[in-house]
């Protein structure tokens, strides 16, 4: 199978569960519209494939009315192809909610596999958002609530973690995470690969990339080559092999 859709010696694709954890902040104007684009035009050239399952995170999300007030959110856990559409089309995407400053993708990463890693540091129920401890950090709440947090991944299922962030990383939980405490928690998930899209390869984007089996890619603001990016992840994933 060359992963394009079609069982070339009559086997299908395997199931998979595929998560999208986008920067949302104020800083990715220049580079939002082109990740976008390129994730609507990769899930539709599988669209056709019931065993792919497609959710979408993102944060720091900004409250109406409330700038300060900044969450992690997630827009859509995993569903088929038509339903993963409709949400994202009814997703609001003004530069409001993107009045943003606090990237938690650390807390991002760690809680997107926190329900299915074997060697996880400490558990959700240790952590608050700092903005709920009274610190300066304004990342007060996320959707749904940091406590039932949970990614529906399939057992069966292979995991694929796509992050998207133009900052370096960060943690806005209190006790605050580590860039070592998100790899253990990577490495100990089975059947996962994690792909990071950022600006730069340092401040452990890559190392994280390494700890989930995956690889570390350059964020642009060219759509097309964040569509080629993503479809050389699949043809990746179906070999078997590491761009390491």
């Amino acid at each position: 199978d060359d992963c394009d859709g079609i069982a070339d010696w009559g086997e299908e694709m395997k199931e998979t569960d595929i998560l999208f954890i986008v920067d949302w902040s104020g800083s990715m104007g220049d580079e939002i519209d082109a990740v976008l684009i390129a994730l609507n035009q990769f899930a539709q050239n599988f669209s056709d494939e019931d065993v792919i399952k497609w959710a979408f995170m993102r944060g720091p999300v900004s409250e109406p009315n409330h700038p300060y007030n900044e969450r992690l959110e997630l827009q859509q856990d995993l569903v088929g192809f038509s339903d993963y559409l409709v949400s994202l089309a009814n997703m609001d995407v003004s530069m409001q909610t993107m009045s943003t400053a606090f990237e938690m993708m650390l807390d991002a990463i760690y809680i997107a596999v926190h329900n299915i890693t074997a060697t996880l540091p400490k558990p959700i129920s240790d952590f608050l958002w700092a903005g709920q401890t009274g610190s300066l950090k304004y990342v007060t709440e996320s959707v749904p609530p940091l406590q039932n947090f949970d990614i529906s991944w399939r057992a069966p299922a292979d995991r694929v973690i796509v992050v998207f962030s133009d900052e370096s990383t960060q943690s806005y939980l209190i006790p605050e995470l580590s860039v070592e405490d998100v790899k253990t928690a990577v490495s100990g998930t089975p059947q996962l690969r994690l792909y990071t899209f950022t600006k730069s390869s340092g401040s452990g984007w890559n190392d994280l990339a390494i700890a989930g089996n995956g690889s570390w890619y350059k964020l642009t603001n060219n759509p097309t080559e964040m569509y080629a990016s993503l479809m050389e992840i699949i043809d990746e994933i179906c070999k078997g092999t590491s761009n390491e």
